[in-house]
């Protein structure tokens, strides 16, 4: 496995301020949306373990708050994730814009989980995560609704095809949609190209939640989710293609926050007017170009 990283810096302005570690609060959002084709909610196919990802990432934070090391934990699934949990105030009307709701808007956490369907367009510069009521939207867009970190959220872990697309992040969508240069948001973990799904991401899931308590957020992410496919299914370009997307100032601040950061040592990373993506360089996924070498 080749583990590679590459950069895109902003220019547009000074670099100067630093921004001061953000008082971990402890909370975390989960959302699993398995639920699709019925009335009231959106089109895709439904996939059941959606939700018990979404479990697994839960109980192992409600074991923390069982040692006196968390806060607190909410689940919101299926026809309760909507597309205005989503939706910054910057980028909706107040009616429509629910990102900071109490126990439910993904910016009232510190830590979210999503699992769902996804796409996106490099045209466009954007990614969706397919939501599990058609009540507002039945997608929520990262530059359509998302601006992340202006309420709490710090690091987002999002098992969706096409979350992390690595064409988009090279024109600077995800920097421009997802971040300003003073939001506290800094991992967004994803998929560029299309991501297998199944009984054994639970799995997978659970090791990756368990072993991130201290660092290893971004790392461990990689390490849990690749999959290379050996083409015996007589299928191509199948490989699973994990992203993390660090959000920061400096390149050693997002390589720290990547390698060392965890749940309860999430690091600082000044202002987000750069990133990095990580990946495994020859990754080559449906729904996505060969990664880099």
């Amino acid at each position: 496995m080749r583990l590679r990283k590459q950069t895109h810096q902003w220019t547009g302005a000074a670099l100067a301020l630093l921004l001061p570690a953000a008082a971990l609060a402890n909370e975390t959002h989960v959302y699993g949306i398995a639920n699709f084709g019925g009335a009231g909610q959106c089109n895709a196919d439904s996939h059941s373990v959606h939700t018990k990802t979404a479990a697994a990432f839960a109980n192992y934070f409600n074991t923390l708050i069982s040692s006196g090391l968390w806060t607190d934990v909410r689940t919101i699934n299926n026809s309760s994730a909507r597309a205005d949990l989503w939706t910054d105030a910057s980028k909706g009307a107040a009616a429509d814009a629910k990102d900071t709701q109490a126990n439910a808007g993904v910016d009232d956490a510190d830590v979210l989980f999503v699992h769902t369907h996804g796409g996106h367009s490099e045209a466009n510069l954007r990614s969706w995560l397919v939501m599990g009521t058609n009540a507002d939207a039945c997608s929520a867009v990262t530059d359509t609704h998302m601006s992340l970190g202006n309420g709490k959220l710090n690091i987002a872990v999002v098992k969706a095809c096409q979350s992390g697309d690595y064409q988009v992040w090279k024109q600077g969508g995800y920097r421009t949609s997802l971040v300003t240069p003073t939001s506290g948001f800094s991992m967004w973990n994803a998929f560029h190209g299309n991501s297998s799904c199944g009984n054994f991401v639970t799995d997978y899931v659970k090791r990756y939640v368990a072993n991130s308590r201290g660092d290893g957020a971004g790392e461990n992410w990689i390490d849990e989710a690749y999959d290379w496919d050996d083409g015996s299914d007589n299928v191509a370009d199948n490989d699973d293609c994990p992203v993390s997307i660090v959000f920061g100032e400096t390149k050693a601040q997002r390589v720290a926050m990547f390698e060392a950061g965890g749940w309860r040592d999430r690091k600082p990373t000044g202002r987000k007017v750069a990133s990095t993506i990580f990946y495994v360089g020859g990754c080559d996924p449906s729904g996505g170009q060969i990664l880099p070498e």
